[in-house]
């Protein structure tokens, strides 16, 4: 990896760094201020505008990111301008669907129908659009440092606005619902002001650009199903549980997995880092097939080794939330999974991605959605949200198996499968036992045994790579 590409990397990762600890601030703030019932009902109002953005940005995103480096430097804020049209006319439409059946859309979001809380998800979506545009303006620049601050500012406005609505409003959900949407509204400002030579309004009016609206259509709108389909694979769960279960129990998984950030952020920042690195490796050394299989080997330990971790202190995490949620202690080991396996499968899922076999993605995802939503039906109205944490791990578990076998077909390498699945039995075991053991100081002790069995099964592999540090650094 060149010197300006870690740079670029680190510009770029800093913020979610800083974020983090943010964010566990403010987790740790909210969970002592607001009951879980709260939690579950932000939680599916989150859901929904998540949903309502891949509906209304009809993959147009996708397409700015596709065409900016081809349009002239000068054109790309017409551009902007242009990919926007869809997703503008698709919130219009959007927001008649939820303002006409405003009763039943509400009533599921938040247990009772209120125009007030429909009016806050037209304008939620709207300002997530148009915060995403500006995200990308800054990131296709290459602004590495202004995307950090963006995304330390969406922290910190966040949890100065929870705070002042707190002490004006109480303990109500619609506290954290306000302090969500004021917030991006807030950085859309910021990121306008940014990047304000491509928001300019006489972009609008410059139609002389290389890709017409049509190609702009054309490309996004196959991302429609794919992202479609791993949302609804990514969040089953929590429908699952305000279908079949509470608002508490909702709100308790919520919480949970906002304790295992630590590993998200190891999965956010890894695959932007990765992906680059990969190609640049795969262009000039296609044979070299030995790096990514060390990459794996690396990666799959240290993930291991921050599970098993995780799981030995999950009591000291919990405590951190707050006596209203130390149910979340159960909940918590088995959502360590998700992380990790999408983590993994990222530096498995190359030859996918290497010789463009995109389709491939949907057929991965539809086949790992369709497990979760069977294990959830089965699991969640019986056992709530620890059904659904053992659902989620093991859909992940299916998904990081397909992606890799699937992969091996078109770029085979040697990776080490077998050990990951050895110790997936292992901390999948580990996970369990933690589940029902209410002994702190016990837990970490039995902790020690997947962690001298992780030592066991990849030291070989790791003496040699720490042996030969030097040249495989030199390829990275």
């Amino acid at each position: 990896m060149s010197g300006s590409l870690l740079k670029n990397f680190l510009k770029f990762s800093y913020g979610s760094l800083i974020g983090l600890f943010l964010g566990l601030a403010t987790t740790m703030l909210t969970t002592r201020l607001f009951p879980p019932e709260a939690f579950g009902k932000v939680t599916m109002f989150e859901l929904l505008l998540k949903v309502g953005m891949i509906i209304t940005i009809f993959g147009a995103d996708q397409a700015f990111v596709r065409f900016f480096y081809e349009e002239d430097s000068q054109k790309r804020g017409a551009l902007l301008y242009k990919t926007l049209r869809i997703p503008l006319f698709c919130t219009l439409l959007l927001t008649l669907v939820i303002i006409t059946w405003f009763e039943p859309i509400t009533f599921f979001l938040v247990e009772e129908p209120s125009i007030k809380v429909a009016v806050w998800l037209v304008i939620g979506i709207i300002a997530q659009l148009l915060f995403r545009y500006t995200q990308l303006v800054i990131r296709m620049q290459q602004k590495g440092n202004l995307y950090s601050l963006i995304q330390i500012l969406q922290k910190v406005f966040n949890l100065s606005f929870i705070l002042i609505f707190f002490y004006a409003m109480g303990n109500k959900f619609e506290v954290l619902i306000l302090s969500k949407i004021i917030t991006i509204m807030l950085l859309v400002i910021v990121g306008i002001y940014i990047g304000k030579n491509f928001w300019k309004l006489n972009n609008i009016r410059d139609k002389e650009t290389k890709h017409s609206q049509m190609e702009i259509f054309k490309f996004g709108a196959p991302f429609v199903l794919t992202i479609f389909i791993s949302w609804l694979f990514e969040s089953f769960d929590k429908i699952a549980l305000r279908q079949w279960s509470d608002f508490e129990e909702l709100g308790l998984y919520a919480a949970a997995m906002r304790l295992v950030a630590l590993i998200m952020v190891v999965r956010q920042t890894f695959s932007t880092f990765w992906t680059p690195v990969a190609y640049e490796k795969f262009e000039k050394a296609p044979e070299d097939r030995l790096f990514f299989r060390q990459i794996t080997i690396i990666i799959s330990f240290i993930l291991f080794l921050l599970a098993i971790v995780s799981i030995s202190i999950k009591d000291v995490l919990v405590s951190l939330l707050g006596s209203e949620y130390e149910n979340a202690s159960s909940i918590m080991p088995f959502l360590v999974f998700m992380p990790i396996f999408y983590t993994i499968s990222e530096t498995t899922v190359i030859g996918i991605n290497f010789y463009k076999k995109t389709k491939m993605h949907i057929l991965i995802a539809v086949i790992a959605c369709s497990f979760n939503i069977l294990g959830n039906w089965v699991l969640v109205p019986k056992f709530g949200a620890l059904g659904a944490s053992i659902s989620t791990a093991f859909s992940f578990i299916i998904f990081f198996t397909i992606r890799t076998q699937l992969s091996q077909r078109y770029y085979k390498v040697n990776y080490p499968t077998i050990k990951i699945y050895i110790m997936t039995l292992i901390v999948s075991c580990y996970a369990l036992y933690s589940v029902f053991i209410t002994n702190f100081w016990w837990n970490i002790v039995v902790g020690i045994i997947p962690t001298f069995l992780l030592i066991t099964i990849f030291f070989k592999d790791i003496y040699n790579i720490l042996k030969n540090k030097t040249k495989i650094i030199s390829k990275i």
